[in-house]
Formats: structure tokens, C-alpha cells, sequence
């Protein structure tokens, strides 16, 4: 016979084999033991978890002349065979291939024969959502009222497709994916058998790739083993999965944890110049960022890692702030989703990662924390601490524009005379915009860089276009309101900061790609 892959040699043949879903196996043996089986079974869950391994083992169990404790013997004739294909008491049927109604009516003919062999005929239907509605309703009596000597065990991976007639009428269970540790486990024992050399290491590094799938996980160690030549090292995993190692995951956490974009730009260069996976390095980087909040938040993720990795993320937990860390791995999940659908992966991966820090959305907190004093300045007398001269006030407070100007004129509200400044004035406007909902002008407000009343009305001196246009966006909003009081007209100024103009040109070189959407 020729070479077999690992997943189908090592399929269970006995509940005992099963790997992580023991809550199932439990059910299932007691039934067989105490002779109280069900007439239909629905397995659902993902892929590679074990469900049509147990369904099968399930219908050697209970043909089975000589069990042992609910589990299959594999000796006795029944048994055998089964396990040769020869026995025609069990029956399994592709639903992918075989959906049709006349398919099921086909099967609802010949549930009526009496087993050949065993004491029960066992259907099983795999891939049971891909059957047509036509065929759901042929099935359904068939499946509510069976045979004494039927048992009818339904696969699926996606429940939610099947009708709430057919889920009523099924003994359901849900297999979960199986355990990192449950997998390096087996991984051990497949390896010891087939004479495969491994390092501790590079097991949990095919286990983590696995993703909760026996299946996939014995499909990667495959891979792996022949990569290494029967050697399997954690070097030899990361080279054969494009893994992005510890070291490189550490450079790049904290050059975003540092907002150093130049750095980041050298880094995703020189690992899509090595042949690297960028979609995978999202991946890795996601799974850091996952456990670096962790780690942030006290958790005890930490203490499963080697010292000098857990020693890492600690030095770069205490550099973060926990809210940006969770934006991080947030953009971080959406980004890993999305690059399939990105015509370049590098420039996607460097303008993804230049995001985390090069957008409105993290600037907010600075923009609400300065609008926040400067109404704090104002609402407690922020006058008493200005230095007047002759028609000018210069503000001593954080968070006032610089040269805010005061000339005293006179305006008519009602008939009283009021002597209103410019730093009043907008701390008003602030406040008028964040009490009328009107959030994006209020977010706005903070890229003023001076305002001044003059006997033309009020001016607002911005150095982002942005602003400006959003400014000029609620001018009817900010006109009936200055008209309360007294101030007939305003305007805003352009002016050009060296910093901002900068970060324009920064803008200019990534595109839209740089801008994230407002909160």
C-alpha cells in the first residue's frame, strides 16, 4: 500500500482515541452501555474536530457483538467488517454530491430492509446543509418516526442552514475545538510512532497553526516533517509556515508602540523582500497584540511563555496605554480579514500599521483632553488670570490660543452693553457645538490655532485645511449662533505650521489609505 497521510493513519478507531471532546464520548458510551440510543444524531461543529470519525465509531459500537465499555472491540467479525468496507449495514452519504430529493426518497425505500450483519443500519449524512429544501421536507417524517433498526447521524459544520423541524427532531451535539495542549499531546504520539525527531517548541508552533483542527494540525505536521527531513525543529516550522519570528514580532510591536513609521516602512520591506506571508505576519501580529493586552491587563497569559518572550511583552506593556493597545489589535483583526481582498499586500500591511497612530481617531483623545481645559479655564473666571494691555489680552492658561485678542466694543443684546473677548467667545462656540450634537465641528475646534474679535467680527486661524473646510461647513450653524451675541459675521484663516504640513505631505505620499473613519 502507498504512503497514507498522518490524518487519515491516525484516525480514531475507538472512543478512546478521540482527542478534546470527551463531553461527547462520555454521552455516547453510556447510551450504548445502558441501551437507550437515540434514532438521530446531528454532529455539528468545525472542521477536523472529529465528527464523522465518531459517527463511524459510533456505528461499529452499537453493531458491535463484544464492546468494551461502549466502545467498539475491533476484533469481533461485525467489526471487521466494517472496517474493510464490506458491511452494508452502514451507509455514508455525501449531501455535497448526493442533495436531491429523489436522492432521499431513494433512501426512504430502502430503510425499510432489515440489516444484513448487525442489529442496526446506520445512515450517516455528511455535509447534512447542503441538501435542497425539497429534499429536508423528503427526509423529515423519515427521520421523526424511523425504523426499530435505524439510526440516522447527521454532519455538519454550519447548523444554523438546517430547518428548526429537522434540529427538533436530532439528539444534538456540538464539538469544540480541541485544545492546544490536547494537540501537542497527540502530536507527540504521532511523531514517537513514525520515528520523527522534534524539539518541544516546534510542536506548539504546529499546534498553534492548527487552530483547534486535529485535521489541520496533522495535515501541518505532515508538511513540516517532510520539510525537516524527519527533524522537526522550531526553525525548520518557521521557515516551512512563513512564520515571522519572536524577534522580528517584538522590532515591529514596538516601533508602533514608539509611532516610528520610518521603521516600520524598513521592516515589512525587508520581510516581503525575504519571501515572507504578509497576509501571516498580520496574523502573528495580531495574535502579539492579543496577548500583549493580556499581559497589560494582568493577565496570567504570561507565565505559559519563556521568560526572556514574557520579559518582552512586559517591556512593552508598560510603554502602552491599555485603550490604545485594544484599538491596535482591534484594526489589527479588521485589517487580517481584509487583506485578501488587496491588490498589494505590502503597501496594504504599511499603510494598515502607519494607521494606528497616523489617524483622527487616536488624536481625538488629545483633541477632548485641550478642549476640556480650555472650558475648565474659562467656566472657573479664566479673566482673572489674563495680562491686559491696551485693546490686546494675552492668555497665561493652557490650552487658550496664543494672541487671543480683546477689543471692547459695543454690542446691543436687548439693550445692555456688553464687553465681550475672543477667548470667550470660542469657549462659547465649544460649548454650543458639543450641547447641539454637532460632534464633528466640535472635534474640529481643536486644530484652531488662534482666534481673534476685531471690529470685522470673530476669526478663526487654522493651519489644516481640514479644518477649515469643516468650519466653513456649519457656517450657518456658527453664524445664528454668534448673531446671539452681537457678532454679525466671521471667517476662518488658513495658515501654514510647519509641523501640519508635514503630516499633509505624509498624507499626500499613502493616499486616502491613512484616514480612518470619525468616532
Amino acid at each position: 500500500m502507498g504512503h497514507m497521510a498522518l490524518y487519515r493513519e491516525f484516525r480514531p478507531t475507538t472512543f478512546d482515541d478521540v482527542v478534546g471532546q470527551d463531553h461527547i464520548v462520555q454521552t455516547l458510551k453510556n447510551q450504548i452501555r445502558t441501551n437507550t440510543i437515540s434514532h438521530a444524531y446531528l454532529f455539528c461543529g468545525t472542521r477536523g474536530t472529529g465528527k464523522t470519525s465518531c459517527a463511524k465509531i459510533f456505528a461499529k459500537a452499537v453493531n458491535c457483538t463484544n464492546n468494551k465499555n461502549g466502545s467498539p472491540c475491533g476484533e469481533c467479525e461485525v467489526c471487521k467488517s466494517i472496517l474493510s468496507g464490506g458491511n452494508l449495514d452502514i451507509m455514508e452519504i455525501d449531501a455535497a454530491s448526493n442533495n436531491r430529493v429523489d436522492e432521499i426518497r431513494d433512501l426512504k425505500e430502502k430503510v425499510n430492509y432489515l440489516p444484513s450483519v448487525g442489529k442496526y443500519k446506520v445512515y450517516i449524512i455528511d455535509e447534512v446543509h447542503m441538501l435542497t429544501d425539497s429534499a429536508f421536507n423528503a427526509l423529515l417524517k423519515t427521520l421523526e418516526e424511523p425504523p426499530a433498526h435505524i439510526i440516522f447521524i447527521l454532519a455538519t459544520t454550519e447548523p444554523q442552514k438546517l430547518p428548526a423541524t429537522i434540529l427538533s427532531r436530532c439528539m444534538r451535539f456540538d464539538f469544540k475545538l480541541v485544545s492546544s495542549s490536547d494537540l501537542v499531546a497527540l502530536l507527540a504520539k504521532v511523531f514517537d510512532k513514525t520515528g520523527t525527531k522534534y524539539e518541544q517548541s516546534a510542536l506548539e508552533q504546529i499546534a498553534k497553526a492548527g487552530k483547534g483542527s486535529v485535521r489541520d494540525t496533522l495535515s501541518v505536521a505532515e508538511m513540516c516533517k517532510a520539510f525537516s527531513n524527519d527533524n522537526v525543529t522550531y526553525n525548520a516550522v518557521v521557515q516551512c509556515l512563513g512564520i515571522t519570528e519572536q524577534k522580528v514580532l517584538f522590532e515591529l510591536s514596538d516601533a508602533i508602540i514608539e509611532k516610528d513609521g520610518a521603521k516600520i516602512l524598513d521592516i515589512i520591506e525587508e520581510l516581503y523582500n525575504s519571501g515572507k506571508n504578509i497576509s501571516v505576519l498580520l496574523s502573528n501580529l495580531c495574535e502579539y497584540f492579543q496577548t500583549l493586552l493580556a499581559i497589560s491587563l494582568g493577565s496570567q497569559t504570561g507565565k505559559k511563555m519563556p521568560q526572556d518572550v514574557e520579559n518582552n511583552f512586559k517591556l512593552l506593556a508598560q510603554k502602552a496605554d491599555k485603550k490604545y493597545l485594544l484599538d491596535c489589535l482591534k484594526k489589527l483583526c479588521d485589517a487580517e480579514n481584509l487583506i485578501r481582498y488587496s491588490s498589494s499586500e505590502k503597501v496594504y500591511a504599511q499603510t494598515t500599521l502607519l494607521s494606528l497612530f497616523y489617524n483622527d481617531n487616536l488624536e481625538i483623545a488629545v483633541l477632548k483632553q485641550k478642549i476640556e481645559q480650555l472650558e475648565t479655564h474659562i467656566t472657573s473666571g479664566v479673566n482673572q488670570n489674563l495680562v491686559v494691555e491696551k485693546n490686546t489680552v494675552t492668555p497665561q492658561s493652557a490650552g487658550l490660543p496664543k494672541s487671543a485678542k480683546l477689543i471692547e466694543d459695543k454690542f446691543s443684546t436687548s439693550g445692555i452693553n456688553i464687553a465681550l473677548n475672543a477667548s470667550e467667545v470660542f469657549g462659547k462656540i465649544i460649548a454650543h457645538s458639543r450641547e447641539s450634537c454637532k460632534m464633528l465641528l466640535f472635534a474640529s475646534l481643536s486644530d484652531v490655532a488662534d482666534v481673534e474679535l476685531t471690529n470685522d467680527g470673530f476669526i478663526f486661524k487654522v493651519v489644516n485645511a481640514d479644518c477649515k473646510k469643516k468650519i466653513e461647513e456649519h457656517k450657518a450653524f456658527l453664524a445664528e449662533f454668534l448673531q446671539t451675541l452681537g457678532i454679525n459675521q466671521f471667517s476662518c484663516e488658513l495658515q501654514i505650521d510647519e509641523k501640519a504640513d508635514k503630516l499633509n505631505k505624509l498624507r499626500d505620499l499613502f493616499g486616502d489609505k491613512l484616514k480612518i473613519e470619525k468616532e
